[in-house]
């Protein structure tokens, strides 16, 4: 990518290589309490539009997974009531497998000047540098969501306050299998360019400058 490549740029290039990793392709060991430490204090450092950090995470620890194995595996049958053996057990793994789990959750502050929307803002960008923080570390991580998050029964047992959001679970921990290679996404499918606005009903406009609408950047 460089030819010779700074220090800064051999940081960019770890951000550029981060992967969601499966929980089954992690094992032991995960993040030990410092690793933890940092990786929450790399959240806090994300832009966070008044300093609220409208998040926090619960770390469910290995003596309490089996307790909720059980939460997870009774929201399952709270949605199916006919889920299979097999879908139960997937339910528990996914509160066992994880070396390290997380409950990442959006707290939104009500009274707060800070738009609602940039509250979320700042906690996904929280999220993005936990799961950074975690694979500059060496450790292989992904946050999964789905129907659970919105369990209203699960969120109170795992401690999520009413007004709070259980956004995802976060799994860290070595990496067994590397995971696929990323599918490149070309930047231009993202990256626009503005060209100016005239006001059609503006006689005033200069002539001599056309405005055009915005267009895609167009790569070489």
């Amino acid at each position: 990518m460089w030819r010779h490549m700074t220090g800064a740029e051999r940081i960019l290039e770890v951000l550029l290589t981060r992967r969601s990793v499966s929980p089954r392709r992690l094992e032991h060991p995960g993040p030990n309490p410092d690793e933890l430490d940092a990786i929450i204090q790399a959240g806090l450092r994300a832009p966070d539009h008044g300093g609220l950090h409208p998040w926090r995470v619960i770390e469910f620890r290995p003596q309490n997974r089996e307790a909720l194995a059980w939460c997870f595996e009774q929201e399952k049958l709270r949605r199916d009531p006919l889920a299979s053996p097999t879908d139960l057990r997937r339910a528990r793994e996914h509160a066992t497998r994880p070396p390290l789990l997380l409950g990442f959750v959006v707290s939104p502050r009500e009274r707060s000047k800070i738009p609602a929307r940039e509250q979320w803002l700042g906690a996904g960008a929280a999220l993005g540098n936990l799961l950074s923080a975690a694979h500059q570390l060496g450790y292989g991580a992904i946050v999964l969501s789905g129907e659970r998050c919105f369990d209203e029964t699960l969120a109170r047992q795992v401690g999520v306050l009413p007004g709070e959001y259980l956004a995802g679970f976060i799994s860290v921990g070595s990496i067994r299998e590397a995971p696929p290679q990323a599918r490149e996404v070309l930047s231009q499918s993202v990256w626009s360019c503005w060209q100016g606005w005239q006001d059609p009903r503006d006689d005033n406009a200069p002539p001599d400058q056309p405005i055009l609408p915005s267009e895609r950047v167009r790569g070489s």
